[in-house]
């Protein structure tokens, strides 16, 4: 008896691990363009450029969880485009599955990303993190990583 109460926990902790998991789709970087320069009819993205080895990229995820947290409800989706290499495929989909980093993720098939980085942002220098906020009327641009919750969420909201 207690070892079959065992198997069904297990089991079930593991369903909800699964049911809650998000995927990471490798697309080229025209589909990354195309996902980025697409303005939203209404509501609000937040697209962060991110790596698995990057330590501020890292450091920041926590506020963007805690962001979709808050904004459950609101017309707002979160994206997030990994610039690890792309035989990382698999370490980038464990890494977001441990964190439980909400939205969509995509990994960029292109080992080369220099000319993908002048097509989204002439003046990006290219590192990372690196997010844009789109609504219907503005786009926002921002490099680096953000100290504090707070100065995401300003970010976000302003």
């Amino acid at each position: 008896m207690k070892s079959g109460l065992l198997l069904l926990i297990l089991f079930l902790t593991a369903y909800r691990q699964d049911a809650n998991a998000q995927t990471l789709r490798a697309i080229s970087p025209d589909s990354a363009l195309d996902i980025i320069n697409d303005m939203p009819d209404s509501g609000t993205v937040v697209i962060n450029f991110w790596a698995t080895w990057c330590g501020p990229c890292v450091k920041e995820i926590p506020f963007f969880n805690k962001a979709d947290s808050i904004l459950k409800g609101e017309n707002i989706t979160f994206i997030f485009i990994s610039f690890d290499m792309p035989s990382k495929g698999l370490a980038v989909q464990k890494y977001i599955n441990m964190k439980q980093i909400p939205g969509a993720h995509y990994l960029i098939n292109s080992a080369d990303l220099n000319i993908f980085i002048d097509k989204v942002q002439k003046n990006w220098e290219g590192s990372i993190p690196y997010t844009i906020v789109l609504t219907r009327d503005d786009r926002k641009n921002h490099e680096g990583a953000f100290e504090t919750f707070k100065d995401l969420w300003n970010f976000i909201r302003e």
